[in-house]
C-alpha cells in the first residue's frame, strides 16, 4: 500500500501503483481538504468572483453562471452541479487509442497526490471516491491525444466522466459502461458542485505519468551505458588518462569528476591499467570525452527527475485556494480573497529539463555511432577490418548503417518542441509546452537508444573476442567481465559474414532486463 500525503510521492511509488499496488490517504491531510473546501464556499458566499465556480472557464471567464446572494441554497447547489457536470462532459474530447491501463493507474495516483495538497477546494468525499476507484482497479477509458501541456484537461476529463458514472471503463477484465462498473464495485457516482469539476481536470498528471515511465527507464539506460562505455574502452584498448582524477580535477566540473571516479572503479583490474606500446596516445573524442557525455547524461537525468518530483508533489490548481492566507501580504485587489488566480498548471520547469535530457541522449547516441565506426577500423584497434575473421569479406561493416539510422531518429527526437504551439481558447491560452509530446519523444528516444547500444555491445564483444585471440594476457575488469560473458553465451559471434538481426534482438532483450 502506497501512502499519499501530497508531498512525498517518489517515482518508485508511482511504478508500484502502475503495477497494481493500492493507495491510502494520510489522515493528517483530510482536515486540510475540508478546510480548503469550506474556505472556497465561504469566499463564494462573500461575493468573490471565482473562476470555474461563479464564472466560466477559458474565454467564458466573462460569463457569470452562479449568482450568489449570501449562502448556497439547495437550488444554487443544483445549478452548480449542472454546470460542473457540463464542464466535464464538454472537455471530454480526447482522441486516439486508449491509454494503457498501467499508465491510467499512474495518472490517477499522481492526480490524487496533487489534490491532497489542499489547494483545489474539492470536496473530500470526491477524493475518497477517486481513491476507491483506483483501489478497486476500475480503469477509465481515456483517449491518448488532446493535451498541449497547459493542464491535461481534455484527457483527465475522461476520469471525471467515470466518476459521474458515464463513459466506459475496464473492470474485472471486461469493457463496460462506467455506471455498471461503479454499481458492481459499490461506488456511488459523484455529484460535483462548486469547483469540483475544474479540480478534476486542471492537472498535468497525464503528461507527468508518461515522463515518470520514461525517467524510470532512463535511470537503467544510463547505468547500462556507463558499463558499456567501460567495456567499449577495453575493446578499443583505449587510453585511461582522460579518466585520471587529477586530470579531471583540472576541469573542475563536479559531475565529470564524480563520473570519472565511477568509471575508474568499473575498470579496476583491466589490461588498460598496464602499459602498452601499441596503445594510441590520443583516442578519438567519442572515447576520450566519454566521461563528459556520461556525466552530462546523468546530471540531466537528475535535474529532470528533481523538477518532475516537484510537479508530482505540488499543486496544478487554478484558481488556488489558500487556507493559511496572510491577507496583509496580498496585492490590494486581492486583499480580502483567499481564492486567487494562478498559473500553477505551467509545466515549463520540468519540460525544459526533460528536453535537455533528450539532447544529452542524442549526444550519447551520435558518439556511439562514431565508436562503432572506430571499432571497425584497424587503424584505431590494430584488429581486423570490420572485426571479421580471416575468411570474412564484410563482417560487421554493414552494421554501421542501422546504427546511423537509429542515431538520426534519436537526434531528430531531441529537437525541442516546447516552442511549437498555437493560441487557443479565444487567445486566453496563448502559450503552451507540449509536455505530453516532450515526454513521449523521450520514451521513443530510449526505445531507439537501447537498439543502438545493442549494436555497440555486439561490436564491442566481437572486438574483445579478437583481442583475446591476439593477446593471451588480455583481461577485462571484474565489473565488465560478467556482462561480456553472458552476451558471448547468448549470441554466436565468430566474425563470419552472417545475418546478425537475431543476435541483435537477443542482446536487446537481455540488456533491457539486465540489473545493475
Amino acid at each position: 500500500m502506497v501512502l499519499l500525503n501530497g508531498k512525498k510521492l517518489k517515482l518508485h511509488d508511482i511504478k508500484l501503483i502502475m503495477n497494481g499496488e493500492g493507495i491510502a490517504v494520510d489522515c493528517t491531510v483530510v482536515k486540510k481538504l475540508e478546510k480548503s473546501h469550506n474556505l472556497l464556499i465561504l469566499e463564494a458566499e462573500k461575493g468573490a468572483k471565482i473562476y470555474g465556480l461563479t464564472v466560466g472557464v477559458g474565454l467564458n471567464k466573462d460569463m457569470e453562471y452562479i449568482k450568489l446572494n449570501g449562502r448556497f441554497t439547495e437550488e444554487l447547489i443544483e445549478e452548480s452541479t449542472i454546470f460542473n457536470k457540463k464542464l466535464i462532459r464538454a472537455h471530454s474530447v480526447g482522441i486516439g487509442k486508449p491509454i494503457d491501463s498501467c499508465l491510467v493507474r499512474g495518472i490517477m495516483g499522481i492526480h490524487i497526490n496533487m489534490l491532497l495538497n489542499g489547494y483545489s477546494g474539492i470536496q473530500p468525499r470526491i477524493v475518497n471516491i477517486y481513491v476507491e476507484l483506483l483501489n478497486k482497479d476500475i480503469i477509465p477509458f481515456i483517449p491518448s491525444i488532446g493535451s498541449i501541456g497547459e493542464g491535461d484537461i481534455t484527457i483527465l476529463s475522461h476520469i471525471g466522466l467515470t466518476l459521474l458514472g458515464e463513459g466506459e471503463v475496464i473492470y474485472q477484465g471486461k469493457t463496460m459502461c462506467s455506471s455498471k462498473a461503479l454499481q458492481l464495485a459499490g461506488i456511488t457516482p459523484i455529484e460535483p458542485w462548486a469547483k469540483d469539476s475544474l479540480s478534476l481536470i486542471c492537472s498535468n498528471a497525464y503528461s507527468v505519468a508518461i515522463a515518470v515511465v520514461a525517467l524510470l527507464k532512463t535511470a537503467h539506460y544510463i547505468n547500462i551505458s556507463e558499463l558499456l562505455y567501460c567495456l567499449n574502452l577495453q575493446a578499443l584498448n583505449g587510453n585511461l588518462s582522460p579518466l585520471n582524477q587529477q586530470v579531471l580535477d583540472a576541469s573542475a566540473y563536479p559531475e565529470v569528476i564524480a563520473m570519472g571516479a565511477k568509471l575508474r572503479g568499473l575498470l579496476v583490474g583491466s589490461t588498460l591499467e598496464s602499459h602498452d606500446d601499441e596503445r594510441h596516445l590520443q583516442d578519438p573524442l567519442s572515447y576520450r570525452c566519454g566521461v563528459y557525455r556520461l556525466a552530462e547524461l546523468r546530471l540531466s537525468y537528475e535535474q529532470a527527475k528533481a523538477q518532475l518530483l516537484i510537479q508530482i508533489n505540488g499543486s496544478n490548481d487554478n484558481p488556488c485556494v489558500l487556507t493559511d492566507i496572510a491577507h496583509n501580504n496580498l496585492a490590494e485587489n486581492y486583499r480580502y480573497q483567499a481564492v486567487l488566480p494562478s498559473g500553477n498548471f505551467e509545466t515549463l520547469p520540468w519540460v525544459l529539463a526533460t528536453e535537455k535530457l533528450s539532447l544529452a541522449i542524442a549526444h550519447h547516441a551520435l558518439a556511439s555511432v562514431q565508436q562503432i565506426v572506430k571499432l571497425n577500423d584497424p587503424y584505431f584497434t590494430q584488429l581486423t577490418r570490420f572485426l571479421g575473421n580471416t575468411t570474412a569479406f564484410h563482417a560487421l561493416g554493414a552494421i554501421e548503417k542501422p546504427a546511423v539510422a537509429l542515431a538520426m531518429r534519436i537526434k531528430n527526437l531531441a529537437m525541442p518542441v516546447s516552442l511549437d504551439y498555437f493560441p487557443v481558447a479565444g487567445g486566453i491560452e496563448d502559450t503552451a509546452t507540449n509536455a505530453q509530446l516532450v515526454a513521449e519523444k523521450l520514451q521513443s528516444q530510449l526505445a531507439y537508444g537501447y537498439e543502438l547500444i545493442s549494436i555497440v555491445f555486439l561490436c564491442v564483444v566481437q572486438a574483445i573476442n579478437l583481442r583475446k585471440e591476439k593477446e593471451p594476457s588480455y583481461s577485462l575488469s571484474s565489473k565488465t567481465e560478467g556482462i561480456y560473458r553472458v552476451i558471448c553465451e547468448c549470441v554466436d559471434l565468430n566474425g563470419e559474414d552472417k545475418s546478425l538481426s537475431k543476435e541483435l534482438r537477443q542482446i536487446n532483450d537481455y540488456i533491457l532486463s539486465y540489473e545493475i
